[in-house]
């Protein structure tokens, strides 16, 4: 197979850059900034929780995606090929700067790495406000799109798919410490978090708050619940920090994605085992959200 070389053409099927130039992709194309790097089998590319510069697009190869558990063993959750890309997340708006994921190369790859500027540059350039701007005067299905690109566990969405995400999710809003899921209650959505953050709790014997995890823009929640494999119990508390917004899925269709990717759901039940340990960790119940 011939591989895939660092283009216009490239650049403009990854949503960052959708709203760019064609010049203005040919100048990312061309920038010293910017370029072709290979990878050895096994080779790190990234590493979670390390502040991130760059995002990239696999040009040859296949690169895996993983966490880490709380025992310390890595997680593999996806596996991108040629022409998907990696590394996004940690440079959008609102984000915490900080790599979510470990990325290794899985077989020997080609990547074209892009600079933090030149990503910048895709998300607010200056003709067009491009993401970041369109997202505040966006209508809530335009930027529920945007979001949903832009989540991995989404990826496997149709061009038709998002074209009726009005019919499949629904935009929801909660003042700061609301109460959005309830330890014990049966779960029928899950969650992206559109604006804001939430915290992630339980109670331990003695009625003290204990904060297991906070989502910021781009994270969801609420999904383990939903999953086939659990009990379909919420067994933990979700409360809003701060004026939140956030995009919910009903059961039904979170179910009909997972069906589409037997590999996905391997990778959530893997990353609840991890949260149950957690737990187990903490309080001694062995629960997941």
């Amino acid at each position: 197979m011939t591989m895939l070389r660092a283009s216009v053409d490239l650049l403009r099927r990854v949503p960052v850059f959708g709203s760019l130039t064609q010049d203005e992709l040919q100048r990312i194309v061309d920038a010293p900034d910017n370029g072709v790097i290979s990878y050895a089998p096994s080779a790190l590319i990234m590493a979670e929780n390390e502040i991130g510069d760059s995002m990239y697009i696999v040009l040859e190869g296949t690169v895996d995606v993983r966490i880490t558990a709380v025992d310390g063993r890595e997680i593999t959750i996806a596996t991108l090929k040629s022409g998907e890309f990696f590394g996004e997340q940690a440079l959008l708006p609102g984000a915490t700067g900080r790599r979510n994921a470990t990325v290794r190369a899985l077989s020997a790859c080609t990547l074209f790495r892009i600079a933090r500027n030149n990503v910048a540059q895709g998300l607010a350039h200056t003709e067009d406000p491009g993401l970041s701007g369109r997202l505040e005067r966006a209508s809530d299905q335009d930027r529920v799109r945007m979001l949903l690109r832009s989540v991995r566990l989404f990826r496997s969405l149709s061009p038709r798919d998002l074209e009726r995400v009005g019919e499949w999710t629904e935009t929801v809003s909660f003042d700061d410490g609301d109460i959005i899921l309830r330890e014990a209650e049966e779960g029928d959505y899950m969650y992206i978090v559109l604006d804001g953050a939430v915290e992630v709790f339980v109670m331990d014997d003695d009625g003290k708050v204990i904060v297991l995890a906070r989502h910021t823009k781009g994270q969801y929640f609420g999904e383990q619940a939903l999953l086939p494999t659990r009990s379909g119990r919420r067994n933990a508390n979700v409360r809003a920090d701060g004026q939140t917004t956030l995009v919910r899925v009903a059961k039904r269709y979170f179910q009909l994605i997972l069906n589409r990717d037997n590999k996905l759901m391997l990778a959530l039940q893997a990353v609840g085992d991890a949260q149950r340990r957690k737990i187990s960790d903490v309080i001694g119940r062995g629960n997941t959200w």
